[in-house]
């Protein structure tokens, strides 16, 4: 894969990244007080924790990202998303987001060298909104807030 081949593919990341941060920031204030909420507060925190990362790896790797419409339509879109269905949208964003893990290795595995520790970090953030999604389905959504506390206090 050429670099110009993964500068695509990491805009596409910066763009579900932007997208995940605008919905679950939304979403997270809508549903904190439901027994999902602890997941939404969770995720929305793992992605502003994410967001100064991101930009600063692409500011390294010179791959510019300004999210476009479509994106921030996405994510306000989603971020309205009516609460008897948010179970129902996670039953569905879970078997892509597991898809979209495997994704997100071969891109690490096409990224530059130098950037590795930022690509695994990628890799770990991306498994992470997998345990996270997991917990929530299986009723344990109370768990994640701990999940993404840990996950920050080992990443800073």
């Amino acid at each position: 894969m050429k670099f110009a081949d993964f500068a695509d593919g990491f805009r596409l990341e910066l763009a579900n990244r932007e997208f995940a941060r605008s919905a679950m920031t939304l979403l997270a204030a809508r549903a904190g007080g439901c027994d999902s909420g602890p997941f939404w507060v969770g995720y929305a925190k793992l992605e502003e924790f994410n967001a100064p990362r991101y930009r600063a790896a692409a500011r390294r790797m010179k791959i510019s990202f300004e999210p476009d419409w479509r994106t921030r339509t996405r994510g306000w879109l989603v971020g309205h998303t009516p609460m008897p269905l948010l179970h129902e949208l996670l039953r569905i964003a879970y078997p892509r987001t597991v898809e979209y893990a495997e994704d997100i290795r071969r891109l690490k595995d096409a990224g530059p060298p130098r950037e590795a520790a930022f690509l695994d970090y990628m890799i770990r953030q991306e498994d992470l909104q997998v345990r996270m999604m997991h917990a929530a389905l299986i009723g344990t959504a109370s768990e994640v807030t701990a999940l993404v506390d840990e996950f920050i206090a080992s990443e800073r």
